[in-house]
């Protein structure tokens, strides 16, 4: 008898922290916010381009943020160029990270985290053509997200798909939730 009641007693222990795992799991929150997140890619006429990626987060407290610091330092670089050998294959297209730099900034409390590459294969030459794309690859775009490509400032755009926020000159831009995969844009010398 008393070991029915030690297996019942085990078994309602067990269950009891099962429930409490599921119920933090699904209350656990991120311990930031993304306030704004801004993509900046510079192109040429070559088959390089500059991308440049600005995040601005917000940390529930002072602990969170170190934590995410100390563990952003160790591990950005290579996460950034994984991300990018991963997107290599999804995509069919060999985009090589050929130089990576990042900086971390706090400022009133929002710590800034700014990401550059010189990435080549982000732009692929078609016979007088130059093409920016990634394929479908799909884009996670926040209400306070901005994404903006510069092209040579001589260049003619022949093709521009989903379709811009706004197009000034050389730059091309969607704003908020306008983007949801990776623009192709096609562009040429101007003659």
């Amino acid at each position: 008898m008393q070991n029915k009641t030690l297996f019942y007693i085990l078994m309602i222990f067990v269950i009891v922290f099962l429930i409490i795992d599921v119920i933090s799991i699904f209350n656990r929150k991120p311990s930031f916010q993304v306030v704004s997140y801004f993509t900046k890619i510079e192109t040429d006429y070559s088959e390089n381009a500059t991308l440049t990626t600005t995040a601005n987060l917000l940390f529930k407290d002072e602990k969170s943020m170190k934590s995410y610091i100390s563990n952003y330092q160790l591990a950005a670089s290579n996460t950034f160029i994984d991300y990018f050998n991963k997107i290599s294959k999804e995509i069919g297209k060999t985009l090589k990270v050929i130089d990576y730099k990042n900086s971390i900034n706090e400022r009133a409390g929002i710590l800034e985290i700014e990401e550059v590459a010189y990435i080549n294969n982000l732009v692929t030459k078609k016979g007088t053509f130059f093409e920016l794309g990634m394929g479908a690859l799909k884009l996670n775009a926040a209400e306070n997200s901005e994404f903006a490509i510069y092209l040579p400032e001589n260049a003619t755009v022949v093709l521009i798909d989903p379709t811009p926020t706004s197009i000034m000159k050389n730059k091309i831009t969607w704003k908020g939730t306008a983007l949801n995969r990776f623009p192709t844009i096609r562009y040429r010398r101007a003659e």
